[in-house]
């Protein structure tokens, strides 16, 4: 039987602005997260499927460590505005329609913003039960900040990371197959070995892939939207994939449990330190 600390975490980490929010929100099928262009501070955000009969959200006390509930609006709020990493060091969310059983989705703060650089997330407590998912944008995948990323935590993750080059739709479809056929090549020149899994996709194009008749979808060329449906769908099943072998049949965290879980403590932990580092 798993334990309610050791629910696996999927860590959504990658430059600001390349779309981890609306990547998350895609996965979930509803807008939980904000998405803003703006840069800023995002507080670590912990999401869980819950099985209220409603969504739930609360944010965790920076004094305390006590927990306060807040409403969908109060937690979009806090998630954007900077002033609030003074009073508050984490968020959670609980989804009643979230897909994953008990796969928590972590969404983090932008790499290269101006407040957080790169942060080095390898040794956390129970890591056997972390994804790294580094999201990338397509057309900049292979900076070398993002490399030396994946590079460095490569050796302890090993299997358990996975590149997104994310806005594949803002190219056409002979970039893509060309980007998809030279990234691990590209990757192992790097130092990079094995090379993680890479997947192109649209996280705004999957947002609109149950509406048939979006102007957004249709105006994107068909082969253009079939990579990138054929992308995400790689991603979903990959995670699923992730959850099943770490799941134990145990009933998943609550909002309340999954900042408590170690994983999550000591992720919280490694932010906390980077902030006071700036």
């Amino acid at each position: 039987m798993q334990d309610l600390d050791r629910a696996p975490c999927v860590f959504a980490v990658g430059d600001f602005n390349t779309g981890k929010s609306t990547l998350l929100n895609a996965l979930l099928r509803q807008e939980v997260l904000p998405c803003s262009r703006e840069e800023g501070r995002a507080l670590p955000t912990f999401i869980t499927r819950v099985t209220d009969s409603h969504d739930r959200f609360a944010a965790l006390h920076r004094k305390d460590g006590g927990l306060t509930p807040r409403t969908h609006d109060e937690f979009l709020h806090v998630r954007k505005a900077d002033e609030h990493s003074a009073q508050y060091k984490a968020l959670a969310a609980g989804c009643v329609r979230s897909p994953f059983n008990n796969l928590v989705l972590v969404d983090t703060a932008g790499m290269s913003s101006d407040t957080c650089e790169s942060v080095e997330i390898a040794g956390l407590a129970n890591q056997e039960d972390a994804l790294l998912l580094v999201v990338t944008d397509i057309e900049y995948w292979a900076a070398k900040h993002t490399m030396d990323f994946i590079a460095y935590h490569q050796e302890q993750f090993g299997d358990s990371i996975l590149v997104v080059a994310n806005k594949a739709d803002h190219l056409n479809a002979g970039e893509i197959e060309r980007i998809e056929h030279k990234a691990v090549s590209r990757m192992e020149e790097y130092g990079i070995h094995p090379a993680p899994r890479f997947l192109t996709l649209s996280a705004r194009l999957e947002l609109y892939r149950r509406e048939p008749r979006n102007e957004y979808r249709c105006r994107t060329k068909p082969r253009v939207r079939e990579l990138c449906d054929a992308g995400f769908d790689a991603l979903r099943l990959a995670l699923y994939e992730f959850e099943a072998a770490c799941c134990r049949r145990a009933p998943r965290p609550g909002i309340d449990a999954v900042l408590q879980m170690p994983l999550a403590s000591s992720f919280i932990a490694v932010q906390e330190g980077a902030l006071h580092e700036v």
